[in-house]
């Protein structure tokens, strides 16, 4: 039984994106079939000021 897309847990990494449920599935998958792929890293967008200075402005909005 696999949980995948927002019902499973992954370290480091927000619930709410496309990208979580993408990399839960490859986790799953790659643990299921004991393959040595590696699964993407988790962006570090969130790091970056541009990026946070654009989440402030659109909250404000």
């Amino acid at each position: 039984l696999a949980f995948l897309g927002q019902y499973a847990e992954v370290d480091r990494d927000v619930v709410f994106t496309v990208e979580y449920s993408v990399r839960s599935a490859m986790v799953a998958v790659y643990d299921l079939l004991d393959l040595d792929e590696e699964v993407p890293p988790v962006s570090k967008h969130y790091r970056r000021p541009k990026v946070l200075a654009e989440a402030i402005e659109a909250a404000y909005r």
